[in-house]
This record gives structure tokens, sequence and C-alpha cells, in this order.
């Protein structure tokens, strides 16, 4: 199978880093499109006034975690290797839904939070929503 187009979503985690390496020697070996997507809870922008109502330590936190996730992204990136950013803003699972949606990728490569049974039904997992629900395949890397 020939894979055209992944979109791997990412954050500033050690598993993401695994899941954009692996979709990153993928998409070497197929001559494939690779869409890196990071989606934000909010930001301040989200807030319509002036002064937004989000607590500092809160958007304070979000930006770092943008920086953190372009840092991570950098470092795994290969010199002169051709990839698309991409970030939302809103529910994680909804907005790479959507936005595989949009763009009909291939395949989407995840990485996998290595939650247990127990730890994962109560906090929920990207990864096990994105295996139940997307319309396309899923890889979930360890």
């Amino acid at each position: 199978m020939k894979l055209s187009r992944i979109l791997v979503p990412v954050d500033a985690s050690d598993t993401s880093s695994r899941a954009l390496k692996f979709a990153i020697n993928l998409a070497e070996e197929m001559e494939a499109r690779l869409d890196v997507l990071h989606v934000t809870y909010f930001t301040s922008e989200t807030d319509a006034q002036e002064d937004t109502w989000l607590p500092d330590d809160v958007v304070g936190d979000v930006r770092s975690d943008e920086v953190a996730t372009q840092a991570m992204i950098k470092r795994c990136m290969p010199e002169n290797f051709k990839y698309e950013y991409h970030c939302r803003t809103g529910m994680p699972v909804e907005e790479i839904l959507q936005f595989a949606e949009e763009s009909l990728p291939d395949l989407i490569v995840t990485g996998g939070r290595g939650l247990g049974v127990v730890e994962g039904f109560f906090a929920g997992s990207v990864s096990q929503e994105l295996v139940e629900r997307a319309q396309t395949a899923v890889m979930v890397v360890k």
C-alpha cells in the first residue's frame, strides 16, 4: 500500500516525539506528505475580551507548551525534510478528526499515552478515541 499523506498530531511529550520520528521515517520511505498538527485547548486569543479571563499561569502554560512542542518538532526533523505544521485550538480529538476530514490523510500516526485500562478509562485517551472514531487508518506508537 502506497501512502501519499500522513497526519501526526503532536504535543511536547516523549510519546509524541516517538510518533513523529516514526511518521518521518514512514513518510521518507513512502515519499508521502507529512502534516504535523498541534492542538491547544485554548489561548489568550480565544477570549474576545481585551484582557483575557484566563489566569496567567494557565495562559503561560499554553504558550510554553506551544514553544516546547515546536522545539521537539525541530529536534526530530531531519535537515531539509519538508512538512506542513498546523496549529488548532480546541478539544484535541475533535480538532484532529476535523483536520483529518479536511485533509484526507491515508494514515494518522499518534503516540500512545501508555495508560493502563483503568487510568485510560478515567483520564480518557486521545489515541484510543482516534482509533475508535477516525475514518482512516490509525497507528499508535508506544
